[in-house]
């Protein structure tokens, strides 16, 4: 609140400044603790000096500060920090990728040995496994297989 503010506040209102609205009455306490100088010069010196008065025990924050350090940190992790980074995360989801990849091609692998086989055994003229007629040629052909 500048000093012209405050004047024409005072003769709106009124010399008592408790009588003032809310929004105002803040404003011009601080104005007039300043002593009518509202400047950031003399703002600054007023907060530093209230600041100067507040006591404090430096020994205790420091004898806090250190307990802290020596405590180290709040709970250890069974996981190394690097897994829990993203670039450990990447690694991971590669890693799973690739593995999850080498069992496909073990399990399509697997599964294609027994087809060949049968179609080894069908081409050969072997009967079927689960105990059919064996394969012929076509009636109209006049040959079996």
């Amino acid at each position: 609140m500048t000093r012209e503010e405050f004047e024409n506040n005072r003769r709106r209102f009124g010399d008592n400044i408790d009588a003032w609205p809310a929004p105002l009455r803040g404003p011009a306490l601080a104005f007039m603790a300043l002593g009518g100088d509202a400047g950031a010069d003399a703002v600054l010196d007023t907060l530093v000096r209230q600041a100067s008065l507040v006591e404090g025990d430096d020994r205790a924050l420091a004898r806090k500060v250190m307990a802290r350090i020596d405590r180290g940190a709040v709970r250890p992790s069974r996981l190394p920090r690097f897994l829990v980074a993203p670039a450990g995360i990447a690694a991971c989801a590669a890693a799973l990728l690739v593995t999850a990849t080498i069992a496909g091609y073990q399990v399509a692998r697997l599964q294609d040995q027994s087809q060949d086989s049968e179609l080894l055994a069908l081409a050969a003229g072997a009967r079927l496994p689960d105990g059919g007629p064996p394969i012929a040629g076509d009636a109209g052909e006049g040959d079996a297989l």
